[in-house]
């Protein structure tokens, strides 16, 4: 019998525990509260507490797994199995999860940075199937990616190559969480768009975006919806968000010449109403070779990824 996949996907919110077949289907997958801030040994046990308990509801064993795969925020090493400093997990500094989880269950244990991770399940199991040349990127709350260069992962001297949001796209840009200024993820992030939605409220723009975000707090949901329904403004900033996609694309098919980009995340859900902006931005800025050999596509995994992710390290 094939070995049973255990995938991990840890947040700074939630822990997303599944256990997966070496085919990439979900045998069965469990979501429980990370309680950050109780810290790096209460979360832990958190992750053992939580591979115990969907194998019980599967009906399984420690002895079928193949091994347990945890996609993390980075800084990471991955070849030394070290979370580093996560700016979402408090109070982790160098701690060696590989180390204390293999011991502690017993079966081989091995960690990426989730975006990382993500690229991985693509490549296997997804937008990425067959690609020796592919790029993963997901747009949510900020920027992350991963490279896959001649089938493998490419991780650099110290598992953070492909910080893909930190590259800069404008140096009079607003100021990005990572200190630096106009990175990507400051201009195409769901929380630039939201940003950028705010900043036009608070200059008077005449929007129905501040009546959808009825609490107050801008989305980018709230932008896109407003744009749905014909708010100029609101459809100004979608296609502001769909001209800095195609920006930071162009610049990364220069940087690793790939067959495919794959966007996931959550503003890839809004594909339909950025693509067509984009692929054109694309065609005006990309590097002419480069572009006609490679194809921008949504991708496939959704919400699984993390976890699908996770499980496919062990492969």
């Amino acid at each position: 019998m094939a070995k049973i996949l255990c995938g991990v996907d840890l947040g700074g919110t939630k822990i997303s525990t599944g256990l997966v077949d070496e085919k990439g289907n979900i045998i069965k997958s469990i979501k429980i509260p990370t309680m950050a801030e109780k810290g790096p040994e209460e979360v832990i046990k958190r992750i053992e507490q939580s591979v115990y308990d969907i194998l019980k509801e599967a009906g399984l064993k420690l002895s079928d797994l193949k091994g347990v795969g945890i996609g993390s925020p980075g800084p990471l090493d991955a070849k030394r199995g070290v979370v580093i400093s996560p700016p979402n997990l408090l109070g982790w500094d160098n701690v060696p999860i590989v180390d204390i989880l293999s011991n502690k269950l017993g079966v081989e244990v091995k960690l990426e940075n989730d975006a990382n991770a993500a690229a991985i399940g693509e490549h296997l199991f997804g937008a990425g199937r067959g690609i020796d040349n592919f790029v993963y990127i997901t747009v949510s709350t900020g920027i992350g990616g991963g490279v896959i260069i001649e089938g493998k992962l490419y991780s650099g001297e110290n598992s953070n190559a492909a910080e893909i949001g930190h590259h800069t796209i404008n140096f009079n840009g607003p100021r990005c969480n990572c200190g630096n200024y106009g990175c990507f993820e400051a201009f195409a992030s769901g929380t630039a768009i939201a940003r950028f939605a705010q900043e036009g409220i608070q200059n008077g723009k005449d929007t129905m975006i501040r009546d959808l975000a009825k609490n107050g707090v801008v989305k980018s949901e709230h932008v896109f919806e407003a744009a749905k329904l014909g708010d100029e403004f609101a459809k100004e900033l979608v296609n502001n968000e769909a001209f800095y996609l195609g920006v930071g694309i162009s610049n990364i098919m220069a940087f690793y010449n790939p067959k495919r980009i794959a966007i996931g995340g959550g503003v890839s859900t809004q594909w339909e109403m950025l693509y067509d902006k984009m692929m054109e931005t694309i065609k005006k800025k990309a590097l002419k070779p480069n572009a006609e050999v490679c194809e921008v596509v949504k991708a496939e995994l959704g919400e699984n990824v993390g976890v699908l992710g996770a499980a496919a390290l062990l492969l």
